[in-house]
């Protein structure tokens, strides 16, 4: 196995400490970046300001200017790398003046629909720098005939991104200017690493990233100062020039490389919001094809070991050529209990793209918006989860509309056409948002900078711009969907134990006075996920109805809607306000946790597990999909590959692990102050345990526990 840095330095081990004992969103998970009332306020303040705009979105850009060039500079005692929110608390008199702008927030354009979560390609702003893109704004807006009025667009989405840039530069120039003031203060190392860092922020991102330590500071600033939830995409291609140059020119040696990863994987920790994810990939292939795996993607994957953090959300993606040292090394972090990373199967996905018309660079280039929606890097203006749709509460509404004589094909198809209904309307909605967005976007118009083909069009990715525009909304729970057909055609129809009618009042009575009922359901039955031929046969049903149902739709900006399968934590929330069910899972219990079998239902081992799985094939849901396992601690490294393998062979599309017992999970509610580290993936992301809801908490409690 490949050796790097073994042990984080005492600089990463003070400020993760540091971060996570004094940052409001470490602190309070329902703390909210854009809620970061400086940031929000600065935002009003210039909105107030700009009455003048003759747009809206000018007026927009003119309101992120202002709190780009106001926000205070935050520097901490230790940092390399630099770029956080001031959430530092008001004074009275800030107090009051807040109160006074908030009367004002409603006059603000509201967010419909989904934000940000795309991924940027930074080349742009590696190569050029914010002096250079100005100097090409500038020379398009000269190129403007402001006669002609077709070219009005072009000419906003040239004079917000503009206005937004100058603000942007402001803002770094703020922080150079502070951490030169710093330097005078301070004395030995300390004075010299401020002074370095003073010199990189007037390098960038203003001008070209020449270093490693300049590229990785221009796309962090770039990245934090839009507010949002933007997936860093794959460090370790854009990223390796910058390494290796600096390598064979000796102006960093690889120890000082792995220091400035782990400072950057810190930052994660004031910039990203409780219940958030702020994801990146590595490994797999390039735009070419070719496969990835160099000095950067080991240095990126020692960083979650030297961080143990949720954030960044890391995928690592394999292909046949991943080499066994990287595998191993992987999956050794797996087993450390980092819950990081998640695993792609890099190919499958790439597939899967472009059988939805995705050009194969755009395909081999993926990441995970945020959790594990699939978008192509730099050209996506994609909009993921968008909406969540109870897949439950639709099938128990349509079982409503069937009795003691119907049979499981009628079942079959009222559920499909309330699925029509529902979708319809769903979908609706969604186009309304789009259009509305289209008009008054929430999203800074400079993050279209980094989406190809906005700079090109004129056009900003809210208004279509990008390369791809679909809808991938997000389907919960529907595993218990095909749970529940699959218990009401063994036990209904085929074992004729009970009545549909009678079946729908031991439902509506949350099975109480049908205990025996309900314990046959969960411990009798053979259900989805032990390898049970018809329960995967429904579950195959299921899905391409779900699929179907979408295939016709188009979006607002005239793209396909292609579903995802995950919950982040929408399983949770959704699930406390959805009915008991047929497949004994009771009233206001979570549902399935992402694309995996019913909580506890699949107890024949993982292999049997993912089998069941990968039969639906979930890589065709490529709004996301988040296929759980949990295995007790004390697994072998060699285990988790072998699984990782054979998930790779039948083409399975995501997989990630939870390596924690049960008793550890019991013992960490009881006791929270001795298990504040413990982390644990949820539904697509990773948080840490204590942190959750009790009701969270129970349900990855609840997920069956693997011995292997």
């Amino acid at each position: 196995m490949k050796t790097i840095t073994e042990n984080k330095t005492d600089r990463i081990t003070k400020l993760r400490e540091y971060y996570i004992n004094n940052s409001p969103m470490s602190v309070n998970r329902d703390f909210v970046m854009w809620k970061c009332h400086r940031s929000k306020m600065l935002f009003i303040e210039g909105w107030l300001g700009a009455t003048e705009a003759p747009t809206t979105k000018l007026r927009y850009s003119m309101a992120e200017a202002y709190m780009l060039k106001n926000t205070r500079p935050i520097i901490e005692k230790g940092e390399l790398l630099v770029g956080q929110p001031d959430l530092s608390p008001f004074s009275k008199e800030e107090q009051e003046k807040y109160d006074k702008y908030m009367i004002f927030e409603d006059y603000v354009p509201k967010q419909r629909g989904r934000g940000s979560h795309f991924g940027l390609d930074y080349s742009l702003l590696f190569q050029k720098g914010i002096n250079g893109i100005l100097e090409d704004l500038k020379e398009k807006l000269e190129n403007i005939d402001i006669n002609d009025g077709t070219q009005v667009e072009k000419y906003e989405f040239y004079s917000c991104m503009k206005i937004e840039l100058e603000g942007l530069k402001t803002l770094c120039e703020n922080y150079a200017d502070y951490a030169e003031e710093l330097a005078k203060k301070a004395i030995g190392q300390e004075k010299q690493e401020l002074t370095a860092l003073a010199e990189t922020l007037k390098q960038v991102p203003a001008n070209p990233a020449r270093t490693f330590k300049e590229a990785l500071q221009s796309l962090h600033m770039f990245t934090w100062s839009l507010y949002g939830l933007y997936s860093y995409g794959k460090p370790d291609v854009y990223l390796l020039p910058f390494y290796q140059n600096d390598i064979k020119n000796g102006i960093l040696t690889e120890d000082e490389a792995q220091e400035l990863v782990d400072c950057f994987f810190l930052l994660n920790i004031p910039n990203v919001s409780g219940w958030a994810a702020q994801s990146m990939v590595l490994a797999g292939r390039d735009r070419s094809g070719n496969a990835v795996e160099n000095d950067v993607t080991w240095l990126f994957l020692k960083a979650i070991d030297h961080t143990h953090l949720p954030d960044p959300n890391v995928g690592f993606c394999v292909t046949e050529e991943t080499s066994s040292d990287m595998l191993d090394y992987v999956a050794h972090l797996i087993t450390s209990g980092h819950c990081q990373p998640q695993i792609w199967n890099s190919d499958a996905v790439t597939a899967s793209l472009m059988n939805y018309g995705f050009d194969k660079s755009a395909a081999c280039m993926f990441t995970p918006s945020t959790c594990v929606e699939n978008t192509p890097i730099g050209c996506s203006g994609i909009s993921i989860t968008s909406p969540y749709i109870n897949l439950l509460k639709i099938f128990l509404d349509s079982l409503k509309k069937s009795d003691n004589n119907s049979d499981f094909k009628g079942l079959v198809k009222n559920f499909e056409t309330e699925l029509e209904k529902y979708c319809d309307e769903a979908i609706l909605q969604e186009n309304l948002w789009q259009l509305e967005r289209s008009r008054n976007t929430d999203d800074p118009v400079r993050a279209s900078l980094l989406v190809h083909d906005c700079m090109e069009k004129g056009i900003g990715h809210e208004n279509g711009g990008a390369r791809y525009n679909q809808l991938e909304p997000n389907i919960l729970g529907m595993q218990n969907v095909s749970e529940s057909l699959n218990v009401i055609k063994k036990i209904v129809f085929e074992e004729k134990k009970i009545t549909l009618d009678e079946f729908k009042k031991a439902i509506a009575a949350n099975y109480e006075g049908y205990e025996a009922l309900h314990s046959y359901i969960v411990n009798k039955v053979k259900h989805f996920g032990t390898g049970d031929q018809e329960a995967i046969d429904i579950q195959k049903i299921v899905a391409d109805i779900v699929l179907n149902t979408f295939r016709p739709k188009k979006t607002f900006r005239g793209a396909d809607v292609i579903p995802g399968a995950f919950s982040y934590r929408e399983h949770e929330i959704q699930g406390s306000v959805t009915p008991a069910s047929p497949d004994g899972r009771l009233n206001a219990m979570p549902l399935n946790d992402g694309s995996s079998p019913v909580q506890g239902y699949d107890n024949k081992g993982p292999t049997l597990s993912l089998a069941s799985t990968v039969a639906w094939n979930p890589a065709r849901f490529i709004g996301g999909t988040a296929i759980n396992i949990k295995i007790n601690k004390g697994v072998k490294d060699e285990k988790i590959v072998e699984l990782i393998k054979g998930f790779i062979k039948t083409e399975g599309a995501q997989i990630q692990f939870n390596v924690v017992d049960t008793e550890t999970l019991l013992k960490a509610q009881q006791e929270p102050d001795l298990y504040a580290d413990l982390l644990v993936r949820i539904g697509g992301y990773s948080d840490f345990f204590v942190k959750l809801p009790k009701s969270l908490q129970d349900d990855v409690i609840s997920r069956s526990a693997n011995v292997i």
